[in-house]
C-alpha cells in the first residue's frame, strides 16, 4: 500500500494543479501545451530504453526467462483485448458500433497510418536501449530525471484536460468505466491461466508473474524481495513486454475507435507512462478513464503479486 501510495501522490498532486492551472493564467496556448507535451514524451521514452539497456546483463536475462515473459505478456494482453471488445459491444449506445466500423473501415486503406506512429514510439524506445546498451550516454540513476518528466508531462495533460471542459465526476463515477477496470484484471488473469498450461510454470506462479499489469519497476522487486530473483526476472520481463506491447497497440486501437482496450491493455501503466501516449492518440476525453483504472490496478498490485504466490 505504501509503495502505492509513493507512486500515485505526486501524480495526483502534478494533475490537481494542472487541472486548475487556467484558473490562475488562462491566456497559454494551446499550441505551446503541445509541444511541451511532444517533447516531454519522446524524451521520456528515449530515457525509458536508456535505463533498459542500462541494466546488467540484460540479453542473458531476455535469452533466459525471455519466452516465459513474452507468452505471459502476449496472452495477458491478448485476453484482455478479446474481453473488453466484447463488453465494450454489449455496453456500446446504439449506432455507435456503426460509426466505429466505418471509422475502421476508413483507416484500413492507410497503412502508414496504422504503424507510422508505433514505429516512431518503439523507434524511440530502442535508440535509448542500444544508446544504454552501448553505454554512449553515462552509466547513471536516471529513476530522477524520468520521474520529474512524467510529473510535468501529467500537469500538461491536465492543462489541456481543463481546456477540453470535461466533467471529471461523472468519469470517475461512472459505472461502466469501474467496471471497465474490474473486466481488465480478470481478462488478465484468464489469459495468464490459459498460457500457464504450455509454460515451466506453475498456475499460482503464472498468475503472480500476471499480477504486475506492466508495473516492472515494481514487480522483480516484490520477487525478490519474496526470495525468488529467478521469477522476478520473469515477471521484470513480462512488464517491460506488456508496456512495449500497450506502445505498440494504443496507435492502432484508437484509430479503431477502441479507446477503453487501449486503456486496459495499458494496466497499471495507463496512469503514468502510456498516459500521454493515450491522451495523444485517444483523446483528451480518456484521460480521466485512464487515470481511474491505472490508478486502481496501481493501488491493489502490491496485493496481487504476493497473494497469488503464496497459494
Amino acid at each position: 500500500m505504501y509503495l502505492a501510495f509513493i507512486n500515485l501522490f505526486p501524480i495526483l498532486i502534478a494533475f490537481i494543479l494542472g487541472f486548475n492551472f487556467k484558473k490562475f493564467y488562462s491566456h497559454l496556448g494551446i499550441s505551446a501545451v503541445e509541444k511541451v507535451s511532444n517533447a516531454c514524451l519522446y524524451a521520456l521514452l528515449i530515457l525509458m530504453g536508456i535505463t533498459v539497456g542500462l541494466i546488467p546483463d540484460i540479453m542473458d536475462k531476455l535469452s533466459l526467462v525471455g519466452i516465459n515473459a513474452l507468452c505471459i505478456a502476449t496472452a495477458s494482453s491478448l485476453s484482455i483485448a478479446i474481453v473488453l471488445k466484447i463488453f465494450h459491444l454489449r455496453t456500446r449506445p446504439e449506432g455507435g458500433e456503426k460509426n466505429s466500423l466505418n471509422s475502421g473501415q476508413a483507416a484500413a486503406f492507410d497503412i502508414m497510418g496504422y504503424i507510422k506512429d508505433p514505429l516512431l514510439l518503439a523507434g524511440l524506445v530502442i535508440i535509448g536501449f542500444l544508446a544504454g546498451f552501448f553505454r554512449v550516454i553515462p552509466d547513471m540513476d536516471y529513476d530522477p530525471v524520468i520521474s520529474w518528466l512524467l510529473y510535468l508531462l501529467i500537469f500538461v495533460i491536465a492543462v489541456k484536460l481543463s481546456y477540453a471542459g470535461l466533467n471529471l465526476r461523472e468519469i470517475f463515477l461512472n459505472r461502466t468505466n469501474i467496471i471497465m477496470t474490474c473486466f481488465t484484471v480478470l481478462a488478465s488473469y484468464i489469459g495468464a491461466a490459459a498460457v500457464s498450461v504450455f509454460l515451466p510454470l506453475s498456475l499460482t506462479h503464472s498468475l503472480a508473474v500476471s499480477s504486475g499489469f506492466g508495473w516492472y519497476t515494481l514487480s522483480g522487486i516484490l520477487f525478490t524481495k519474496m526470495g525468488d530473483p529467478l521469477l522476478g526476472s520473469v515477471a521484470f520481463l513480462c512488464d517491460l513486454f506488456r508496456e512495449a506491447i500497450a506502445l505498440l497497440l494504443i496507435p492502432t486501437l484508437s484509430r479503431l475507435g477502441n479507446g477503453n482496450i487501449a486503456i486496459g491493455v495499458a494496466g497499471a501503466t495507463a496512469m503514468d507512462v502510456t498516459l500521454p501516449i493515450i491522451e495523444k492518440h485517444c483523446g483528451v476525453s480518456y484521460v480521466p478513464v485512464a487515470l481511474l483504472s491505472g490508478g486502481i490496478i496501481t493501488i491493489i498490485v502490491p496485493f496481487l503479486i504476493p497473494f497469488f504466490y503464496s497459494l
